[in-house]
């Protein structure tokens, strides 16, 4: 189109802005990233604190087991048995009655080599308490490749090796400052820190209910000089089962166990979203004609200009034809007189 000429036809185009267009799209593609991320960490938190618990009621069991039959003797036999780890009594019994008076001297021409073999016969039956072997059977977890730590531990212990920790400290904390809540938990780094309020048992009363009342070895044993360890009530917190689990990281959650079918469901979802704001975005981005109607000058200022735009035998020349279409227009004034006009 030429400059200057004026357009009957003239089109008007509406802006419009796309900045806040795909700033608007960018916002959301992170929003839906950000949320998948976030809902993978969540799972993984969810998993790992069950994880956690689920090993906290093994520890209890074992616990309550161990309980429920005063404790637990390990036999060995032989003068030359390697100890069973730590234990509380030890209780040593010839293998007979003929071997117990060789080992006292009562028999002495038992015959050489007697009191040796006798040794040999020897059994021991080592006592180790509820504790010990909630401890023992943790290390052996441990030893097993187990994932998950625990150990039992309270504010004052008779072990010294049993001494809470930082975390443990701030969950007796707050386990005691709520006497409703019964377990704690945190994240630190990669790893989850658990802890569960552990509720004193009549059988724990007959070594930790006072040092006064306490058992003769405990008191003279230095293994057990932690400083603490008694003043239990039955039924009342009496320390915690600690338990550290390692987390994975979201990403790997995200692309080594989450299935294949989970992905491709994501992945369909996620295209089909892209498509659907692309083709809306699309349609805002592009430039709408307005028409502007034309003025009645335009019309007769340059006929050819309106010939040259509109196609032969439209029906839009047709009106322009016709002088009674057109708005503001005057009928023609014949040659011929009013009276042949009438015939």
């Amino acid at each position: 189109m030429e400059a200057g000429v004026n357009n009957p036809l003239r089109v008007g185009y509406r802006a419009v802005p796309r900045a806040p267009m795909i700033l608007a799209l960018a916002l959301l593609i992170l929003a839906l990233a950000a949320s998948a991320w976030w809902i993978s960490e969540a799972l993984m938190l969810r998993q790992t604190l069950s994880e956690g618990r689920t090993v906290a009621d093994m520890a209890e069991s074992v616990g309550r087991w161990a309980s429920k039959y005063g404790g637990v003797h390990v036999r060995t036999q032989g003068a030359d048995s390697r100890l069973p780890g730590s234990f509380l009594t030890r209780s040593v019994y010839a293998g007979s009655e003929r071997d117990g008076a060789v080992l006292q001297g009562t028999l002495a021409n038992a015959g050489e080599g007697s009191e040796r073999q006798a040794m040999q016969r020897i059994e021991a039956y080592h006592w180790k308490n509820p504790a010990l072997i909630q401890r023992e059977v943790a290390d052996a977890l441990a030893e097993g490749g187990l994932r998950a730590r625990y150990r039992m531990t309270a504010r004052t212990v008779l072990n010294p090796n049993n001494a809470p920790n930082a975390f443990e400290t701030e969950a007796l904390d707050v386990l005691q400052a709520q006497p409703g809540l019964t377990e704690y938990w945190r994240v630190r780094g990669t790893q989850l820190l658990y802890a569960r309020a552990v509720l004193a048992q009549k059988s724990c009363l007959g070594c930790h209910a006072s040092a006064e009342a306490a058992p003769e070895f405990l008191r003279s044993n230095p293994q057990f000089n932690g400083g603490g360890g008694f003043g239990y009530v039955e039924g009342r917190p009496a320390g915690l089962i600690s338990v550290a689990l390692p987390m994975q990281p979201a990403w790997r959650a995200m692309s080594v166990d989450m299935p294949l079918r989970v992905w491709l469901a994501v992945g369909v979802a996620g295209l089909a979203t892209l498509v659907l704001l692309w083709g809306l975005v699309r349609r805002q981005l592009v430039l709408k004609p307005v028409p502007v109607p034309p003025s009645a000058s335009q019309f007769s200022s340059d006929s050819r200009l309106f010939d040259s735009r509109l196609p032969r035998n439209s029906r839009f020349q047709d009106s322009r034809l016709s002088d009674s279409r057109l708005p503001n227009s005057r009928s023609p004034r014949s040659s011929l007189p009013p009276d042949s006009r009438l015939r």
